[in-house]
């Protein structure tokens, strides 16, 4: 490993050992993605006044206003792939914990 990567760790995390500097560092990186999408999710939240769930749930149901438009279905896939990486992250949180 480079000299100026664990340095950098070093600096970091006041971690001596490479190993928890990295885990430290990962994790540290991981929750701050997580805290990106979370705070995108909400937006989406914000915009419809509801869930994933629900939006989902009444667009199948034809119960969403302008469920068809390019807007809307962008805003759908946009979202559900927010969700998908939001499990995907905390499952990474879980296996360094």
């Amino acid at each position: 490993m480079p000299k100026a990567v664990i340095k950098a760790l070093f600096e970091l995390t006041g971690q001596v050992e490479i190993g928890p500097a990295i885990l430290i560092t990962l994790k540290d990186a991981v929750e701050h993605r997580l805290d990106g999408i979370i705070a995108q999710i909400r937006s989406y939240e914000r915009r419809y006044e509801m869930t994933f769930e629900q939006f989902e749930a009444r667009g199948r149901s034809g119960d969403l206003q302008d469920c068809t438009s390019f807007e809307t279905e962008r805003d759908y896939f946009d979202w559900d792939g927010l969700i998908t990486r939001q499990r995907k992250l905390s499952d990474i949180l879980e296996w360094l914990a």
